[in-house]
């Protein structure tokens, strides 16, 4: 069985329709036709253009002069309103990779801080900037980025810095979530053990149920979704037999959504 690469993505598609798992992971169908519409792919563009301009301003480079007047507003708001950081050791765009039964976890934060809590205990912080709609607390609780990237810190995040072992540990492990939208409210996701034992046993969960449907080999061991409505918005309908529940017109994308670059480009792990 080859070993995939999963990302929150994967854990996403999966739960959304086994069968688009199938056809975009496994079987590797290109995504049959685009499915954002010219004002999604222009926002995502330019939330692609801010996490690389946030990156190069903690990596201490210099900042072009901003033309484009959205992304100049969302630079001054981050500039003038950004979330407090902790002191710590910075991790800038760090990728983390942890194994999952046979096959491997990985997430890819915009901003580690290791540093210390509020009661002054070794802790890691995860940052995430978003120039989307704000999302309340509990849906960004509950979305598979929140629970992968605090997952793999968790699991694996000691091999980033040997020397704060206790940092990793999941009752000092907490991930901001910035909206440009709504500078003065940051979301912060907190975990603890007790989450992450749930957590990691329903994605082992996820992992073995798609190990149990590989082992078929055939396409049609892959279930189809129940949910017509995420039908409507997968352009693999031709595929599925699903045209009936209507055109191929994905919802607004969000926190709970593959991220923008699996959207425009399939990654087949």
């Amino acid at each position: 069985m080859t070993a995939l690469t999963l990302t929150q993505a994967h854990f996403y598609t999966f739960r959304a329709c086994p069968r688009r798992f199938y056809l975009r992971y496994l079987a590797r169908v290109p995504w049959p036709e685009a499915p954002l519409g010219t004002a999604q792919e222009e926002a995502y563009d330019l939330g692609h253009r801010f996490h690389r301009r946030a990156e190069r301003h903690f990596l201490g480079l210099a900042d072009d002069a901003e033309t484009d007047p959205t992304l100049r507003v969302w630079w001054d708001t981050f500039r003038a309103q950004g979330p407090p950081l902790p002191a710590g050791q910075r991790f800038v765009e760090a990728g983390l990779t942890v194994p999952i039964g046979h096959h491997f976890l990985t997430g890819r934060f915009d901003l580690l801080i290791v540093g210390a809590d509020d009661a002054g205990r070794p802790a890691a912080h995860l940052f995430d900037w978003k120039t989307g709609d704000p999302r309340p607390l509990d849906r960004l609780r509950a979305a598979w980025q929140t629970r992968v990237y605090l997952a793999v810190l968790a699991q694996g995040g000691a091999a980033l810095l040997p020397d704060a072992v206790d940092a990793f540990a999941p009752d000092r492990l907490s991930l901001t979530y910035w909206y440009a939208a709504d500078p003065q409210q940051p979301r912060v996701v907190t975990y603890d053990a007790d989450t992450h034992r749930r957590n990691w046993a329903e994605m082992e969960r996820i992992v073995a149920e798609i190990d149990r449907l590989t082992a078929t080999d055939t396409a049609e061991a892959w279930p189809l979704t129940d949910d017509l409505a995420e039908c409507r918005r997968c352009a693999y309908q031709a595929l599925t037999g699903r045209q009936s529940a209507g055109e191929a017109q994905p919802e607004s994308p969000d926190e709970d959504a593959p991220p923008p670059d699996e959207w425009l480009e399939p990654q087949w792990g």
